[in-house]
């Protein structure tokens, strides 16, 4: 991997680019298999929905990102919007589960 000060041009910019994406989405593919793994230690559909649990990690991923220097606002509802699949996606393997 090269530092962005390592890239000579714009293609070399676009792949680095292109290899973190891939790498995050890797990421977020392993953080789907624990939420289907925390499914089988839930008792019931609230548990899965976990209200607190998602508003208090909404909240840290926003801190994280301004501690970071990016905008908190705009990674809080990134991960609402990706969190709230990933609940959906447990939910329909809890109750798959259940039958």
């Amino acid at each position: 991997m090269k530092t962005p000060e390592q890239c000579l041009d714009m293609t070399e910019i676009r792949t680095e680019i292109d290899n973190i994406d891939h790498s995050v989405i890797q990421l977020l593919a392993t953080r789907f298999t624990y939420v289907k793994a925390a499914s089988k230690f839930k008792k019931n559909t609230t548990e899965v929905q976990a209200k607190e649990r998602f508003n208090s990690m909404l909240e840290q991923r926003k801190q994280w990102a301004i501690e970071l220097g990016l905008n908190g606002d705009i990674i809080k509802d990134l991960y609402a919007d990706l969190v709230r699949y990933f609940i959906n996606e447990e939910l329909k393997y809890f109750n798959d589960k259940e039958q």
